[in-house]
């Protein structure tokens, strides 16, 4: 399978290829260094809807959970759903052009693993933000799968789903919330918790392996599929 990470401006053609081993990244925290755009992002969008300038630890808790909670925490009724989806949406694709940036080492990461995986990314950010960081990346030619939030399909059963459709006989999940490594489980995967994201190495404990770069991912990803 060749695989060449696309620079800024490319358009990729990405070919699905059957392989035995899918991996599963989380985006934010993981893929992505997201921290200072997703506090910018709900900041702004919060205040557009009339809540105020909201502060950066609330801004901060919301990176992880599904907009399904980030409403229910901030209220945000079945009414004005529809005006939050959009202005989310909006802004997340505008401040990615200039906040957006993958971790360092990232890059190396997904060219060592694509010759030998199935690479994916599942978020609990909108479908356009996954493919706007993809496109801003220049990853989108080794990411063959990719979903972003959908209400009522949890991250394992959209892993599982995957995994049926690849024939795959090995999958693995790499994330850096607790969440992640429970949903991994959930699939029945092999769970990494990457401690250079979001989340702290406590709620990470109950990975199979716990990374601390993008380079130690790949490794431990390479010596599974052995």
């Amino acid at each position: 399978m060749e695989c060449t990470i696309m620079r800024s401006g490319e358009c990729p053609q990405v070919i699905a290829v059957r392989q035995p081993t899918l991996i599963v990244f989380d985006l934010d925290g993981t893929i992505s260094d997201s921290r200072e755009l997703g506090r910018e992002t709900y900041k702004r969008v919060f205040e557009l809807m009339g809540f105020g300038r909201i502060s950066d630890e609330l801004a901060d808790s919301f990176n992880g959970p599904d907009a399904d909670e980030v409403c229910r925490v901030m209220g945000i009724g079945a009414d004005r759903r529809a005006e939050y989806d959009e202005l989310i949406e909006r802004v997340e694709g505008e401040l990615t052009r200039t906040l957006g940036r993958m971790f360092p080492g990232t890059e190396g990461m997904l060219d060592a693993l694509c010759p030998h995986a199935t690479l994916a990314i599942l978020t609990n950010g909108t479908q356009s933000y996954c493919e706007a960081c993809m496109d801003a990346f220049g990853i989108a030619s080794c990411i063959a799968l990719h979903s972003g939030f959908v209400s009522g399909v949890s991250k394992a059963q959209r892993i599982l789903q995957w995994k049926k459709e690849l024939g795959a006989v090995r999958v693995i999940c790499g994330g850096d919330r607790e969440t992640d490594i429970l949903n991994a489980r959930k699939a029945d995967a092999y769970a990494i918790g990457v401690t250079y994201g979001m989340g702290s190495r406590e709620e990470l404990e109950g990975a199979d392996a716990l990374c601390d770069s993008p380079a130690q991912v790949a490794k431990v990803c390479l010596k599974w599929m052995e």
